[in-house]
């Protein structure tokens, strides 16, 4: 009864707080400092009511799943195999090796007849790496070595008898990596930690952001060379990248004539890896050609489902894939929108859900043949029809409903899926209700979440939206960001270029998508301000900060501000970002009045009485305009006056040492 009765008052005051100040503003006086000051009354009265009310109900954002380390593909393994190396390889620690073998023997179907394997071991370790075929007589073999040291291999062919393709032996001594990028510094990404963010191999913090690629097929090795350059140069660490457009077709065997079209693109792989970027690439194709892969390679089954014929084609071409491109620095993110299946009704195809998807065999094969435990996820719909549990239907779990309007991932049980790529495009012009954003951190199984895709700038949104998108995401516990652009996410495309667009602030012509072209995409502000947004979160530990939603323990923000709030586990590290602005210098159309924009709001939950510091940030230039001091009062809250700017600005709030 307690409980309810503190909740209602609440609630109440939670109205008051925000409806009271605006109605003072306007009716009471014309001073802006009544208005404050009743603003500064309520905001301490929220927070410590709140701050009661959640210590009856026990609510901590902190306390969340965790994703338990799972069991690494390689082997442990004590002696040494007695073996007279052919050859001795020198290489560095996580750079790709290619071992180049050509058959004595000639196949009619070199593809589907033979297989074969590497056997990697040395340090204590046995790996099991998959080769390909290349045409003709050609098979190769790509590996890293994931410790320095010595290290020998052993091939394995499915045809024995071939003795140029089997029992191939060396010997390779692995110096440590001597460059200067951090994937190779640290090793290849995973989630093998049980974190909610990405780590490189050896426990540190790897920072996601993304630049999006979805027509990889359609750009020129030039086109890649010349925008890895450019987003490595702006803080980029991801490539993220679709088949479309690509010169080869999986969809019926791997013949002799898609040889120049994956030559093709291991070029392609091979530059982002040369510029220290990690490629999250879809496999095989766009979506729909699924369908007609399963047609054509034993259909499907009287009961609607796949064929066994079917299913081991998409084994084969699974493990052709990894062979390809797992020894890339890469993170695996299946089709376009497969979970849930946002093209069937465009394409015809069988409606892809839960029971019949078959990404989700994909997902189990690649993670089979996958000998470095690359990062695997389905890139999803837009959050408004599916997240991490939606509205709970069909999911085998049972989870608290934070984004009822969705549906639940199709992925929720499949091993190999270890985290989530949201289509996520928050509001510009109010505050979020943080259903999504909940969802995803709550009810993703301890599973990284990151916003994968939101608006692309100078498509649907311009530079504001596409930077506030990126400060959203991480300071929402989805650490990490998919920024994408017009005319990159999708080269030569004319999708919605005929329309006008607007996300509420800005207004995107049908002359400004037209207009835009790759080298303008280069340069668009967002995409140097996505860099210093790194920069500004790298300057805190971003990873140990817990996002606080709409608990107004933490914060209780001033009328019409936007905002959202992050800290660390005790509250003694807190970055906080404003995204109401009346500065038409940033957008086209602001979205609060003079007033509203220098507002912010009401700290709490700070340790009483205790010095901290601050500094504010600006995401627009990437400067620090402004530090200070402050002491929290004895109820352990402080009422940030006003912002020093009335654009979008993000502050960082540490105890002072």
């Amino acid at each position: 009864m307690k409980v309810k009765l503190i909740s209602a008052l609440l609630a109440a005051l939670m109205i008051f707080s925000t409806a009271l100040p605006a109605y003072a503003a306007d009716t009471m006086a014309q001073s802006t400092n009544i208005s404050l000051s009743i603003e500064e009354l309520f905001g301490k009265l929220v927070v410590c009511l709140a701050r009661m009310l959640n210590k009856l109900s026990d609510k901590n954002e902190a306390d969340i799943p965790r994703a338990e380390r799972g069991t690494p593909s390689w082997t442990a393994y004590d002696a040494l195999e007695n073996i007279s190396p052919e050859e001795t390889i020198s290489t560095q620690a996580w750079l790709l090796n290619e071992l180049t073998l050509e058959s004595t023997r000639a196949y009619a179907d070199a593809f589907n007849e033979v297989d074969i394997d590497l056997l990697l071991f040395g340090n204590g370790r046995l790996y099991k790496i998959p080769g390909f075929w290349d045409g003709n007589g050609i098979w190769k073999i790509r590996f890293a070595c994931p410790l320095e040291g010595v290290w020998y291999y052993k091939t394995i062919c499915s045809d024995e008898s071939n003795t140029a393709l089997h029992n191939r032996t060396g010997k390779i001594i692995c110096s440590p990596y001597s460059g200067d990028y951090n994937i190779y510094k640290h090793g290849f990404v995973t989630t093998l930690y049980g974190e909610k963010y990405f780590t490189y191999d050896d426990g540190t913090a790897f920072f996601y952001l993304g630049d999006t690629h979805w027509s990889l097929g359609d750009e020129t090795t030039d086109m890649v060379e010349v925008i890895c350059q450019k987003r490595a140069s702006q803080g980029f660490t991801v490539f993220q990248s679709e088949p479309i457009g690509a010169a080869f077709d999986f969809t019926n065997g791997i013949t002799q004539d898609d040889m120049a079209g994956l030559a093709a693109y291991d070029e392609r792989f091979q530059i982002i890896a040369d510029y220290g970027l990690v490629h999250a690439n879809a496999q095989f194709f766009f979506t729909d050609d699924m369908d007609k892969l399963i047609r054509l390679n034993g259909g499907y089954s009287d009961n609607g489902e796949i064929s066994e014929a079917a299913r081991a084609y998409l084994d084969k071409i699974s493990r052709y894939w990894v062979a390809r491109y797992g020894a890339y620095p890469v993170i695996w993110t299946l089709g376009q929108e497969c979970d849930n299946d946002f093209y069937w009704s465009e394409t015809n195809h069988p409606q892809w859900n839960y029971k019949n998807n078959p990404y989700k065999l994909v997902a189990e094969y690649i993670s089979s043949y996958d000998a470095y435990d690359h990062p695997l996820t389905a890139h999803q719909e837009n959050t408004g029809k599916t997240s991490a549990y939606g509205n709970g239907k069909k999911a085998s779990d049972s989870q608290r409903i934070y984004n009822k309007n969705a549906e639940s991932s199709c992925f929720r049980d499949v091993a190999a899926h270890s985290f989530y790529a949201a289509q996520w495009t928050p509001s510009k012009i109010r505050q979020s209700n943080f259903n999504a954003e909940k969802d995803y951190w709550y009810n993703s199984q301890g599973k990284p979440a990151i916003n994968y895709e939101g608006q692309y700038c100078y498509l649907w949104t311009k530079n504001f939206g596409a930077r506030m998108q990126g400060y959203l995401a991480f300071l929402n516990g989805m650490y990490g960001y998919g920024w994408g652009a017009h005319d990159t996410w999708s080269y030569l495309t004319i999708y919605d270029e005929a329309n006008t667009s607007t996300d509420g602030v800005d207004i995107i012509t049908s002359e400004d998508k037209i207009n835009a072209t790759w080298q303008d995409a280069l340069e668009f502000e967002s995409s140097y301000q996505s860099g210093y947004m790194r920069s500004f979160l790298e300057s805190t530990q971003w990873y140990n900060l817990i996002p606080r939603f709409d608990n107004k323990a933490y914060f209780v923000a001033g009328s019409k501000v936007f905002y959202t709030y992050a800290s660390n586990k005790d509250n003694t590290d807190i970055v906080i970002y404003f995204y109401s602005f009346s500065d038409e210098s940033v957008a086209q159309k602001p979205n609060a009045s003079n007033r509203n924009a220098l507002r912010a709001g009401t700290i709490g939950s700070l340790l009483p009485n205790t010095e901290y510091t601050y500094c504010w940030f600006n995401p627009i230039t990437g400067e620090y305009i402004e530090h200070g001091e402050f002491t929290s009062d004895s109820q352990g809250t402080f009422f940030i006056k006003q912002k020093p700017l009335p654009t979008d600005l993000a502050i960082h709030i540490s105890i002072k040492e």
